[in-house]
């Protein structure tokens, strides 16, 4: 499509036509020209985890979102993305042109320049770009956003503060698929990073129930103090440190610090290790690196409420594999444990929400075997009810 597409017409990433919304009348016209403005400048709003480098603003969360207002009638961005292609390997956005519906993009390494919205009316207009995709596909570098017209103030911050800590359940791994398991030899689909969506995911639909911005800070298959395939590397309390996954620069804690903060661990420290002499999860090694992570989440953050959960893929109940040892294990009930520890120190801030497990064979499960969009929304339900009520009863208006 062309910059010059027919006035009142918007079009967005070339994936279809949409009448731009009503508004009021403009002031004089001036001559529109394509201005540069650098990743960096502060007129650029981001929400989430990112850092400075040589060339732009780096970050790979799920959920770090990047809005702007602007006078004209056009925008693009320059970006470099660290995906490495495929189903599984390629980083994608959801683009918002003046609140309209999310248009998905495809973002891909060795491209810089892409088309956010064109042919727009000329008038002031929001931006937001949110990146859907986790860690495991890759970074992404906004070197800079480029509008026809005018760069102007951003979007004023919501109120609360909220931050979800987790692994793929956080991340909306697989969840814009949803399929009703059959018998075998039916197997799930497998992960697609098309399909990731943390918009649908029950950290962002609690956060907008409360009036808030999410943080996800999450990353697929790792645990508190072993990950799915048993490693110990990447753990979710030294994920926590970095302002991006696998890559060492330290998060800057002198920011604000969330209000309220939603640890969703110990899934992948269940599930590792099945047909290993490490089928079980160790109790004490658990605990450890659990409370110690809360140690360093108090340390950090002295006034948030923490919201300690598990689920919804299990509730941390996990059965031993042949004779010997004890019979099973309850890493769910390791948590409450932990949490009532909290409170004989002292520490009223910190809270156990049970999660309950998703139900298959009702609301279906998405890529590999992982909560759907109605699952997520089952648990948003209650996680936001359980926050409203117990922990912080201060709902802040969108």
């Amino acid at each position: 499509m062309s910059l010059h597409a027919p006035r009142g017409i918007a079009v967005i990433l070339g994936l279809g036509l949409t009448m731009a919304a009503c508004r009021p009348p403009a002031p004089p016209s001036k001559s529109l020209t394509w201005v540069t403005i650098p990743a960096t400048d502060p007129r650029l709003r981001y929400t989430g985890r990112s850092y400075r480098a040589p060339t732009g603003v780096v970050f790979s969360h799920p959920g770090v979102t990047i809005r702007a207002s602007f006078w004209g009638d056009a925008v693009r961005m320059q970006l470099n993305d660290m995906g490495l292609g495929g189903d599984a390997g390629t980083n994608f956005f959801d683009v918002v042109i003046d609140g309209a519906p999310p248009q998905q993009l495809a973002v891909h390494r060795g491209q810089l320049t892409y088309v956010l919205a064109t042919g727009l009316d000329e008038g002031r207009h929001t931006v937001e770009l949110v990146k859907r995709t986790e860690s495991s596909v890759g970074a992404s570098e906004l070197v800079a956003l480029e509008v026809h017209g005018e760069l102007q103030e951003p979007p004023a911050h919501k109120g609360l503060r909220m931050e979800f800590i987790g692994d793929s359940i956080t991340c909306g791994y697989g969840n814009d698929v949803t399929v009703i398991p059959q018998p075998p030899p039916w197997s799930a689909p497998t992960f697609t990073s098309k399909h990731q969506n943390p918009q649908r995911s029950y950290a962002w639909l609690t956060a907008l129930a409360l009036g808030a911005e999410p943080v996800l800070l999450c990353y697929s298959g790792r645990g508190v103090y072993r990950n799915l395939d048993a490693s110990t590397l990447g753990l979710l309390p030294a994920i926590y440190e970095f302002a991006v996954p696998d890559q060492a620069v330290p998060w800057d804690f002198s920011r604000e610090s969330p209000d309220v903060i939603v640890v969703n661990a110990g899934t992948n420290d269940t599930f590792a290790g099945s047909g290993t002499d490490a089928y079980l999860p160790d109790e004490a090694t658990f605990k450890s690196a659990y409370r110690a992570f809360l140690e360093r989440l108090r340390t950090l953050h002295p006034r948030a409420h923490i919201v300690c959960t598990l689920g919804s893929m299990t509730d941390g109940h996990k059965d031993a594999e042949g004779a010997g040892g004890p019979p099973s294990v309850h890493v769910g009930q390791w948590i409450s444990d932990l949490v009532a520890e909290r409170h004989q120190q002292g520490d009223a801030r910190v809270y156990r929400h049970e999660m309950a497990e998703q139900v298959p064979e009702l609301d279906g499960v998405g890529e590999d075997w992982h909560p759907s969009a109605a699952t997520h929304r089952k648990m948003a339900a209650a996680l936001s009810q359980f926050i409203e009520t117990v922990v912080c009863p201060c709902r802040t208006s969108p």
